[in-house]
């Protein structure tokens, strides 16, 4: 049996000759996913957060929300929103409420989403009023709206999801 070692991007790779392509693949995958599975968990599992609001509050529990989070006070990240073609991202796009509302935002997609204050041209003052965070499918995130005004919010992975709060 003689022993190959490959380098492939600061890996270490030692191969037995007689290994089949079946099993170095098999390898290979399993490799993959583990460290895939590493360094996104947090996220996968909606365990990384960060909740940020100013005059308004934010409620946020054990990462991010899970529940039924049906009314006239929800917004729905729609169904394959990722793709820029899917025509609905947050339904309603723009939902009026009362001052004292709270909101709760579902992640009704697959894939992971954010509901971040402002717009993807704001540059630093993006997020200043709220920001779910990663919200990975099916969590939600909450936000009480206790002054009066317009509130742009988009997703900071895939910014052309746009919505807005209006409060009276």
């Amino acid at each position: 049996m003689r022993m190959v070692n490959w380098k492939f991007k600061g890996f270490n790779i030692v191969l037995m000759q007689n290994l089949s392509m079946y099993n170095l693949f098999l390898t290979a995958i399993i490799g993959s996913v583990l460290i895939a599975g590493v360094a996104f968990s947090p996220l996968l599992s909606g365990q990384f957060h960060l909740a940020y609001a100013q005059d308004n509050a934010t409620t946020m529990t054990s990462g991010n929300m899970t529940g039924n989070a049906s009314g006239a006070d929800s917004v729905t990240i729609s169904p394959g929103s990722s793709v820029p073609s899917n025509g609905k991202f947050f339904v309603p796009e723009t939902l009026t409420v009362s001052k004292g509302t709270t909101v709760t935002w579902t992640n009704g997609d697959t894939t992971l989403h954010t509901v971040t204050s402002g717009n993807p041209e704001a540059g630093n003052s993006s997020g200043t009023e709220f920001d779910s965070s990663y919200l990975a499918a099916g969590k939600t995130f909450q936000h009480q709206f206790n002054t009066a005004g317009t509130f742009d919010y988009y997703c900071t992975l895939h910014p052309y999801m746009k919505g807005k709060v209006v409060v009276n």
